[in-house]
């Protein structure tokens, strides 16, 4: 268990650099720019958790069969992203199958969040000497850069966009089998 979550974190970033590089290069800023607030924001709320609570919140199984749903529900959204992609041959295009494809566009992905929390708690746990507002900075600042830069990156070297799409639902498909993982130890 104390290896599936942080693979499950690591599967969860990707999915999101992979999404946010579908996104103009201003959303791709916009959105590392909401994450680095997200960061400011949830510090405190972070530095009041033990490192006990946050254990027995994994280790608890009904909370971590809540977050699997919850997991297995945004891997199915990108999913149908991908799906939503591929299917450029519409015969009818209404307004219903238009508003679904902008929703799907826009939506990033929001686990990133509990991501960036779990991140900032073993960050915490980890140096304890430091200033809890230097390191929550610290962290705004870099989560900032890396989701710019790395969503950038993947689009870069992954270059064609079916391959970027492909690589995102392996990607979720991936996830939902670490979270039943997760759930069933």
């Amino acid at each position: 268990m104390n290896y599936v979550i942080p693979i499950l974190a690591i599967f969860i970033t990707l999915s999101f650099l992979l999404k946010v590089g579908f996104y103009p290069r201003w959303g791709t800023w916009l959105t590392a720019l909401c994450c680095a607030l997200f960061v400011l924001l949830i510090a405190p709320w972070v530095t009041e958790q033990s490192k006990t609570a946050i254990a027995a919140f994994f280790a608890s199984r009904e909370k971590m069969l809540d977050v699997s749903v919850c997991i297995t529900l945004e891997a199915a959204i990108l999913i149908t992203f991908c799906f939503d992609c591929f299917s450029g041959m519409r015969t009818r295009d209404t307004a219903f199958k238009r508003s679904v494809t902008f929703l799907l566009h826009l939506y990033p992905g929001l686990l990133i969040g509990g991501v960036l929390c779990y991140i900032l708690a073993e960050l915490l746990f980890s140096f304890p000497g430091i200033d809890f507002n230097m390191l929550s900075w610290t962290v705004a600042t870099t989560t900032f850069l890396l989701i710019g830069v790395g969503a950038r990156l993947l689009q870069i070297l992954l270059g064609d966009k079916a391959l970027r799409l492909e690589i995102l639902f392996i990607v979720n498909i991936f996830i939902v089998v670490l979270s039943i993982i997760a759930t069933g130890y």
